[in-house]
């Protein structure tokens, strides 16, 4: 089984690099989409008036040095008193500080890199005047990639630190991480845990700020593909399926939706072969004798073949664009590649407001987590695969892995009179299964027989031959 969530591709982290003194940009040694180390010097603001003054500090510092010791001299002597010594100390102190402040004035001309990374926006040119404080470029460190996505309370219980994920994104690359973070309290207004995913990316090759698909493995579960039509409530209000069983007693089946996708869905809950009843379901109880009627044609080809074509329910990836992952490299443990910690924000690409150099980075919207069989978005994000979902069709009774079942409210089905009229009880559709009729039923516990030359069948497993199944 499989968890299916969306999700969005964060840089490990970003670094506004700001000019920390004010003053004319000399030179800026960089540009966009240059690969820079922590440290490497990315622009320079011209020293101006700083060379002069610290010449000025530095002969200072020199004179009262020179003053002090001969101060002292004469103090030894007994020409000099304690008091003017402490004095001329205190103002070298002074002088030595102005001193120290005008070189780490002309340190901060050089902008060095805070992070490695790449340069992903310059905003400010040689030439222009700065103020202190000012944003000169922003570095974006895509390695490791970090994904931010939301999972239901439903789910987050099979999701835990150091889990891997496979992650599809919508550029069309793929690949696995692992679990890093795991919020230890759902978000108050929509009650979905925040989920945070490193992916290596040392190559830096796959961007940020990308939309994902990421899919957790949860195990693995039997599944039918059916028409939704022909599900069914027990008088628990229970909902499922009905089959005919032995001796033409008809059977309840209590199922599980574990996915749902646009030609049908997919249901966990059956046996490995059944008849199930196509139409008529609704006339006819657990227990009852009926009389199955088949009809000509490919029934169980049909059902197969939609099943080949069936998309899984996501909003951009299909499964089979997932199978490649069997062939993907292994992620680091958790221990290397969770380890460090970065803020959870999305950088923009507008150049930061105001001189104070502060971070604007914008906080991570909320993405909506899609488990399989959850009705949502059924596009398909530029890039990806058109591929179809791999489940066998019903009555395949093949292993096959499917999302956790969703959290569905049964429909509400209207069941007429069992006495009701021949004429009101609504007749098959061309290539639909059979009706089902009461026989053998105590008096009232039957249905009226369908119209005449209305077909039969039964989509969920045939004997061999192709002839559809149904209930008369």
């Amino acid at each position: 089984m499989y968890i299916y969530a969306q999700g969005v591709a964060q840089p490990y982290r970003t670094a506004d690099v700001v000019s920390s003194t004010g003053g004319t940009l000399d030179q800026v040694l960089v540009k966009e989409g240059d690969e820079v180390k922590a440290g490497a010097v990315l622009a320079r603001v011209r020293p101006e008036a700083r060379e002069s003054q610290l010449r000025s500090a530095q002969a200072r510092v020199n004179s009262l040095e020179a003053d002090l010791q001969g101060l002292r001299d004469l103090e030894g002597q007994g020409y000099a008193t304690e008091s003017g010594v402490r004095d001329l100390e205190s103002q070298l102190a002074e002088a030595r500080a102005s001193l120290q402040s005008i070189r780490e004035e002309i340190l901060d001309t050089t902008i060095e890199a805070p992070i490695p990374g790449v340069v992903n926006d310059v905003f400010a040119n040689a030439g222009e005047t700065l103020g202190a404080g000012t944003a000169v470029l922003r570095i974006v460190d895509n390695s490791p990639l970090r994904i931010t996505l939301y999972i239901s309370q439903r789910d987050i219980g099979r999701v835990d630190v150091g889990r891997v994920a496979t992650v599809s994104f919508a550029t069309g690359d793929l690949a696995k991480g692992r679990v890093c973070f795991v919020a230890s309290a759902a978000d108050p207004e929509t009650r979905t845990f925040r989920v945070e995913i490193r992916v290596p990316n040392e190559t830096r090759d796959v961007p940020s700020v990308v939309s994902v698909e990421v899919r957790f493995q949860t195990g693995e579960a039997e599944a039918h593909f059916v028409s939704p039509a022909i599900l069914a409530l027990n008088e628990e209000g229970t909902l499922g399926v009905k089959s005919v069983g032995d001796g033409g007693a008809v059977r309840f089946h209590k199922v599980e939706i574990t996915r749902a996708v646009n030609n049908g869905i997919w249901v966990s809950g059956l046996p490995e072969k059944a008849q199930l009843i196509t139409i008529g379901q609704g006339f006819v109880r657990e227990g009852e004798r009926v009389r199955v009627k088949r009809s000509e044609g490919g029934e169980q080809n049909a059902a197969e073949a939609a099943a080949k074509e069936a998309r899984l329910p996501t909003a951009t990836i299909e499964a089979e664009h997932f199978d490649r992952a069997e062939n993907l490299i292994e992620p680091p443990p958790a221990e290397v590649l969770c380890k460090g910690s970065a803020a959870n924000r999305i950088s923009t690409n507008s150049m930061p407001t105001g001189s104070t150099g502060a971070d604007v980075s914008t906080q991570s919207p909320g993405v909506g987590s899609s488990t399989g069989g959850t009705a949502g978005n059924q596009g398909r994000s530029p890039g990806m695969s058109k591929d179809s979902g791999t489940q066998r069709g019903a009555g395949s009774g093949q292993s096959v892995p499917v999302a956790p079942s969703p959290e569905i409210t049964p429909p509400r089905v209207s069941v007429p009179p069992l006495a009701q009229p021949p004429s009101q009880v609504p007749g098959p559709t061309q290539g639909q299964g059979g009706a089902a009729q009461g026989g053998g039923a105590p008096q009232g516990g039957g249905a009226a027989p369908p119209p005449a030359g209305s077909g039969g069948g039964a989509t969920g497993s045939t004997p061999p031959g192709g002839a559809g199944g149904g209930a008369q």
